[in-house]
């Protein structure tokens, strides 16, 4: 068992799960983009009237398909050791694999849904990319944080089960605390004083300055959120290995 190809066995994974999401629904890779657009249209219009600009739409659709995103690697990340209980229960292997292709599925789907955004931005004429460099650091900080809570979660939920229904309305709640409506740059100062200490609120700033606004991202800021997750990451990963032989066993 100590020979396991993780690379391989996370590349078959990979392919399986995506061939099973496509052929999972009738439109198949169209639900990646309509789904997030859905929420677009619902939120605009139930929010567009509070708003004076009419390029609330844009901002709320990169607010939107990111937190989408975001929510994906958290909710999937966390429960995919209950979802992969079978292969867990039959194969010595190291539980972290599990998030990780759940990282990279929901990745994969966003890329699409990235493609789409920067689309609809060109149209509206209100596409103002910042440089590569920029770019990636906010994918990287965003897949970085993001999987973080994933795994930490991931090791909690086969011991507690409840926390499962817990995630799905906390992460609701974050998405209102988040920037992903209203920006909350564009708030009192008191106001993003106390939402900013929420890192989801930077990841979707951070979207939306590298596509709407062409700012560079604080690599001050980027370095001290990658620094105190980093510590959440490592520790998950320790602790999935240390408990490999027990999580099997309660997720009979």
């Amino acid at each position: 068992m100590n020979k396991i190809d993780y690379r391989s066995l996370a590349g078959y994974l990979f392919w399986s799960e995506l061939k099973s999401d496509l052929n999972r629904y009738l439109l198949g890779p169209v639900w990646w983009v309509l789904e997030p657009s859905l929420y677009v249209i619902v939120f605009y219009l139930a929010f567009a009237h509070l708003r004076g600009g009419g390029d609330h739409v844009y901002s709320l659709l990169c607010g939107l398909s990111g937190w989408h995103w975001i929510a994906g690697v958290i909710n999937q990340g966390a429960n995919s050791l209950v979802r992969k209980k079978g292969i867990l229960q039959s194969f010595s292997i190291h539980p972290i694999i599990f998030p990780v292709l759940t990282l990279l599925l929901q990745t994969f789907k966003f890329s699409v849904v990235l493609i789409c955004v920067i689309t609809v931005l060109w149209i509206g004429g209100v596409l103002k990319p910042a440089g590569l460099i920029d770019i990636v650091l906010w994918l990287a900080t965003t897949m970085f944080v993001s999987f973080s809570y994933a795994v930490i979660l991931s090791v909690i939920i086969p011991f507690a089960p409840d926390i499962q229904l817990i995630i799905s309305r906390a992460m609701m709640l974050l998405m209102f605390l988040s920037g992903v409506i209203f920006p909350i740059g564009q708030m009192s100062a008191k106001a993003q004083a106390y939402l900013y200490w929420n890192p989801f609120a930077h990841l979707i700033e951070f979207g939306r300055k590298v596509l709407l606004y062409g700012e560079s991202l604080d690599p001050v800021l980027i370095s001290t959120m990658l620094l105190i997750h980093a510590p959440i990451l490592i520790f998950g990963y320790l602790i999935l290995g240390k408990l490999r032989g027990e999580i099997p066993k309660r997720l009979i």
